[in-house]
């Protein structure tokens, strides 16, 4: 399902994906053409968490002070990336909601993107890269993914094109119009047991899961993706916290308005790591180290996927207080999976040398590396850092706590700081069992 871009390519690329390939020029008149557009805005939304969370794992520190470092780079990018998670489960309700659930899985090798790739049915195109944090990767891309409005002098937008993620979204909410108003049982299928509706937490931002019913519901759903970023129209320098019921005085700022800061030096960044941009697991084939940290973090990245699915195949109308419940853990796993898991495998792996020539994706050796060590400046980056690469882990159909476990043990020979209390070891040990 995954578009990989070439760097010269003029035109944009939609997927080829049988199940999503859609005719972006025509308007969607039927459910088929709705629920297609659903999944690709689900990849697309699925796309923006790994391009995000790269960039603040690569971030060492939480901004120039460390007694009082105040919002910076690394806070607004982890808000924003917990919001792509709520717009990704907002689009997946959506689908349930017109008894389409079943035909969507986020674990997946085909669904999980790689970079680079285009962004979807976007002109002029744009590439989405997996890179250190950077102003120029924040205003080059981010800020261009989330942009507003059609941008000054990218000329005209060919038929069928989006030149923003709103207009995108404002042609899925003319769909849904319509066929609410031809087709009487549009939402005679729906399964609202099914729908993620509990358990959200953004520290700093805002919005919360919304029960899709009827038409309403859905385009308070879009309403809350496109008023936190993705299509916020470019005066609005901040949108209520809550976009379905607004309050005088809880306001954020937009996602485009929060890479400004960034881009623009208001939010710092503080020093970074040196990364790999778009790494893969191929360039770690020489490192036993890292390798069996990064296949860690792939593992527990996909676990993190199939939990979200197994939300969406437990009912919440048999959780029941004070009695075990498999919706109940799916639930709170997903989310303390990657809050306490991934990011801590990734702030470790960050900190490891990895001694990769990025010109060549080759391992250096130490004479290579003292020479490098000796001559940096401009050219060929010798990366020495190792970045996660996301990439999909095919986990094993019972056992997968047993198996992020014994990943973990290997990983451990090389990085004990994962093991010991409250640590990463601890926290799998506490995963539910298969239910």
């Amino acid at each position: 399902m995954t578009v990989t871009a070439p760097r010269e390519a003029a035109t944009p690329l939609i997927l080829t994906h049988p199940e999503t390939k859609v005719d972006p020029r025509r308007p969607i008149e039927t459910l088929d053409d709705l629920v297609k557009h659903l999944k690709q805005a689900a990849y697309l939304e699925m796309s923006t968490i790994p391009m995000y969370l790269y960039p603040s794992f690569s971030i060492a520190s939480r901004g120039y002070s460390q007694w009082d470092p105040g919002m910076g780079a690394f806070r607004l990018i982890r808000s924003i990336v917990v919001e792509e998670m709520l717009h990704l489960c907002l689009v997946r309700n959506l689908l349930v909601a017109l008894g389409k659930g079943d035909e969507i899985s986020f674990y997946r090798k085909d669904f999980a993107p790689t970079y680079p790739s285009y962004m979807l049915h976007r002109w002029p195109p744009l590439v989405l890269d997996l890179g250190p944090c950077t102003r120029e990767l924040v205003r080059d891309v981010f800020m261009e993914f989330e942009l507003p409005s059609p941008a000054i002098g990218a000329g005209a937008v060919p038929d069928g094109w989006y030149a923003t993620i709103g207009e995108f979204y404002a042609a899925v909410g003319k769909g849904l119009k319509t066929l609410n108003d031809t087709t009487p049982d549009l939402w005679k299928q729906n399964k609202p047991y099914l729908q993620y509706i509990t358990a959200y937490w953004n520290k700093d931002g805002g919005g919360e899961p919304v029960a899709i019913k009827d038409l309403e519901t859905a385009q308070e759903a879009l309403k809350t993706i496109v008023e936190q970023g993705e299509g916020a129209s470019p005066d609005m320098l901040t949108v209520p916290i809550d976009p379905l019921k607004p309050v005088p005085g809880l306001d954020e700022m937009p996602h485009y308005i929060k890479f400004k800061r960034i881009a623009d030096g208001v939010e710092p960044i503080g020093p970074v790591w040196p990364l790999p941009t778009n790494p893969t697991a191929e360039i770690y084939r020489d490192d036993e180290r890292v390798r069996s940290i990064n296949t860690l973090f792939n593992a527990v990245y996909s676990y993190v996927l199939y939990m979200i699915d197994m939300v969406y195949t437990s009912s919440r109308e048999d959780v029941t207080p004070g009695q075990d419940n498999p919706r109940y853990h799916y639930e709170r796993t997903f989310i303390s999976a990657m809050q306490g898991i991934l990011v801590t495998v990734a702030q470790t792996m960050v900190a490891t040398r990895a001694d990769i020539d990025q010109s060549s994706g080759t391992r250096l050796g130490p004479t290579v590396r003292a020479d490098a060590a000796a001559t940096m400046g401009p050219g060929p980056a010798v990366i020495t850092n190792a970045g996660p690469t996301f990439e999909f882990h095919e986990l094993p159909e019972t056992g997968k706590k047993k198996h992020l476990m014994d990943l973990c043990d290997a990983a451990m020979v090389h990085f004990p700081q994962l093991g010991g209390d409250n640590s990463v070891r601890w926290l799998i040990g506490k995963l539910p069992d298969e239910l």
